[in-house]
């Protein structure tokens, strides 16, 4: 397939805002898409190269793609980079030199859709002395056989920065419509039974291009015998909120499908089975995958995955030791990661543990400034077998015993089995009183279900809890910080839109500040003087002394004084607070 024909979809996909009309060219592209080509296309329909728990980076940064530009097409990077700060795009400032090209090749070939995707994989590989030059020629090469639209969208592609509006939901209705049955031309119509047959296969697998092969092939019965995989991280059920413990009690009650089975102590037999509440812990979630003998990239041991799906291992090789204490001959395994004071043995805050998630340098260092314990509190595989669709007393008390050995650094969460309103809120009274954030409270009999917030645990926190927002907008600062991004605007969710709440200009170090505009740089859509409108990637926890009703913001509301808590590189933008969160925290002052 030639790249160029990529390229007009690409194109027609930028030139829509329509989510439905979005849906129908990738849909339609999938369905006249060669079988064995179904993975690569789908991933380069939303710009990816690796699957998400792929630890592989290209290694392109904006420096090196000018580089590549100026050397394939003779352009100065200093009009290259002109360009891209008129148009806030180097992706359009790629096309533009290649349309003025100064040197042209002898030779060309014609790009293709194989050759672009393998090129730019192999940039992962590169390494050791010399490994940036490779890169910048691999990606020059490629641009020397470009005509303009195709050298944009390579550039896009190696940066990461698509920017088409293909999300998760529209590649999932445009497989329904595509493969099981509806009209590609007309993705809405598709039956609801057939977008969440997607919707089930991508959660388990995150995989699309396995799905849409999947379901090409053997429609919704080859859809549903996708099931979990050790070393292929599934999404984490998520939790909603509650405003107290009483209506957390109430609500897992509520959900329950079933009428008795044992209690801690309670003794009603008609009563639906008790709630287990578990401490709300300050860490990051992490999904540990562990199958005895060599993986197929060649690694052994447990692998240790994040929320987002990030392969995290290298930086705990103490929680990698301390599943030692777990016996199975393979599992998965979910939990909590909390880092704790190595003198006093207390949890200390996120924002120190996530020094650890990211570091891929000195981290022996780190583990001893900086040691965890793995709160273990949900099984979902063991040797081999899926506990999906079991229910959360069965997984848990598969997982007990399990824990046969308590070697330091992994233990299971502090639980109590109870429907009784008062012995809940001294658990969680006790959780406070540990240093911990709060309580989780589960519905008992509930089985899994990966990447859904259907209310089958409710978390509960103090009420004035900060907030996790997304960043859409920000201004250059002044005087000795002008080099930096220091004035943010701050959104919550709305669907898949995000709404601003305030803007955010304190509580920054200088160490922070500087780390901030280097994420946050990359991902500029517009600049206009010192404002820039960026792309929503980086969520932010944000205290704040209370929130007020403002019609200056989208959402209708304002923080009161909002400050700077930290990244939460464990959070998704998908995972940020809503609108209604907001409103609630309101309405509950």
């Amino acid at each position: 397939m030639e790249y160029a024909a990529l390229v007009e979809v690409y194109e027609r996909l930028a030139g829509t805002q329509s989510t439905h009309e979005k849906t129908a060219i990738v849909a339609e592209t999938l369905a006249e898409t060669a079988h064995e080509d179904l993975p690569m296309t789908a991933q380069l329909l939303r710009g990816t190269l690796f699957a998400p728990w792929n630890p592989a980076e290209l290694g392109v940064s904006s420096s090196l793609a000018t580089r590549a530009i100026e050397r394939a097409t003779g352009v100065p990077a200093e009009e290259v980079e002109a360009d891209w700060r008129e148009t806030g795009d180097l992706g359009s400032a790629a096309a533009r030199a290649v349309e003025r090209a100064v040197q042209q090749t002898l030779v060309s070939e014609t790009l293709t859709v194989e050759g672009v995707y393998a090129d730019l994989r192999e940039l992962a590989g590169y390494e050791g002395t010399g490994s940036e030059d490779r890169r910048v020629d691999t990606v020059a090469g490629l641009l020397a056989d470009a005509d303009p639209d195709e050298a944009q969208y390579v550039v896009r592609t190696a940066l990461g920065h698509l920017r088409l509006g293909v999300g998760r939901g529209t590649v999932r209705d445009a497989i329904a419509a595509a493969f099981l049955g509806g009209d590609p031309d007309e993705p809405g119509e598709t039956p609801e039974a057939d977008v969440q047959a997607v919707e089930r296969a991508l959660q388990v697998t995150n995989d699309p291009g396995l799905v849409a092969q999947t379901a090409a092939d053997a429609g919704r019965p080859g859809l549903a015998d996708l099931d979990l995989e050790v070393g292929r991280p599934v999404e984490v059920m998520l939790a909603e909120k509650a405003d107290s413990v009483e209506a957390a009690v109430a609500d897992t009650l509520e959900t329950s499908s079933a009428t008795g089975g044992a209690d801690s102590g309670d003794a009603d037999p008609t009563a639906p089975p008790a709630p287990l509440s578990e401490y709300k812990v300050d860490g990051f979630r992490a999904q540990v995958h562990f199958a005895a003998g060599e993986h197929g990239d060649g690694a052994t041991g447990p692998r240790i995955f994040t929320r987002r799906l990030e392969d995290v291992t290298a930086q705990f090789p103490d929680v990698v030791d301390a599943m030692d204490g777990f016996d199975a001959d393979s599992y998965i395994v979910e939990g909590e990661i909390v880092a704790y004071d190595p003198d006093t043995g207390e949890p200390v805050p996120f924002q120190q543990l996530s020094r650890r998630i990211k570091r891929k340098h000195d981290v022996e260092r780190l583990v001893e400034a900086v040691p965890v314990v793995l709160y273990l509190f949900d099984l979902l595989s063991l040797d081999g077998a899926s506990l999906l669709d079991r229910s959360l007393v069965e997984r848990v008390d598969a997982l007990e015993g399990r824990l046969t050995e308590r070697e330091r650094g992994l233990e299971r969460m502090p639980n109590l089995r109870s429907r009784e309103p008062d012995r809940v809120r001294e658990f969680y009274e006790a959780a406070l009183a540990a240093g911990h954030e709060g309580l989780m409270v589960k519905t008992a009999d509930a089985a899994y279900q990966p990447g859904k917030r259907v209310g089958y645990t409710r978390k509960v926190k103090p009420t004035m809890e900060s907030l996790d927002l997304v960043v859409t907008r920000a201004k250059w600062s002044e005087g000795r910080r002008s080099n930096n991004l220091g004035r943010l605007y701050l959104a919550c969710r709305d669907g898949d839109r995000f709404r601003e709440v305030g803007r955010l200009s304190t509580g920054f170090t200088d160490d922070q500040l500087a780390e901030l505009t280097a994420r946050l740089e990359p991902h500029v859509l517009e600049e206009d003087g010192r404002a820039v409108d960026l792309e929503p990637t980086e969520v932010l926890e944000v205290a704040y002394e209370e929130v007020q009703e403002s019609p200056k913001y989208d959402s209708g509301y304002a923080l009161r004084f909002p400050r700077f808590e930290g990244f939460r590189d464990d959070l998704d933008v998908g995972d940020a607070d809503t609108v209604e969160r907001v409103e609630s925290l309101y309405e509950g002052q």
